[in-house]
């Protein structure tokens, strides 16, 4: 019995465990309309990852530049931090870089002559927090999160 449950744990440490990971922004550019999101992995880690919740914040951040949506450019990057001993890469980062898809909206006459003290291009934080609103509403989130996230973009 005792061999078995030493089997079964010695499987369990091998094997690694599930791991769900979250996306975040890393970086981009609103000129070149791309956007690169990354999640973090470590050893002994089989990371899950839910490629649509990485659309999801892309897309909102395009919103934000005035881009319609994202699309993934496909393929992924690995920035590796640690290694084993036979050189394969047991903890880092994966990158996948997301492209931009339509026109840049042009901004409003009105709102920019407005706020001449706003560089033309520039959000106002009053601006910004609307766009970043609009984009939480397309999201068609379930209530609770929804207002789980408006409240933290009211809160900045």
């Amino acid at each position: 019995m005792r061999k078995l449950l030493l089997l079964v744990m010695l499987a369990v440490v091998v094997t690694g465990c599930s791991s769900r990971k979250e996306f975040y922004a890393t970086g981009g550019s609103r000129a070149d309309g791309s956007i690169d999101m990354a999640y973090d992995f470590k050893p002994f880690e089989t990371p899950v990852v839910d490629y649509k919740q990485a659309e999801s914040i892309a897309n909102s951040k395009c919103a934000v530049w005035g881009y319609e949506r994202a699309e993934p450019f496909g393929g992924q990057t690995q920035n590796c931090q640690s290694r084993d001993g036979w050189g394969n890469c047991n903890a880092g980062q994966m990158i996948v870089k997301y492209q931009c898809i339509g026109n840049i909206t042009p901004p409003n006459q009105a709102s920019a002559s407005s706020q001449s003290s706003v560089p033309v291009g520039m959000l106002t934080p009053a601006q910004y927090k609307e766009a970043r609103v609009k984009a939480l509403m397309d999201k068609k989130l379930p209530y609770a999160e929804y207002q789980k996230e408006y409240q933290a973009i009211m809160a900045e």
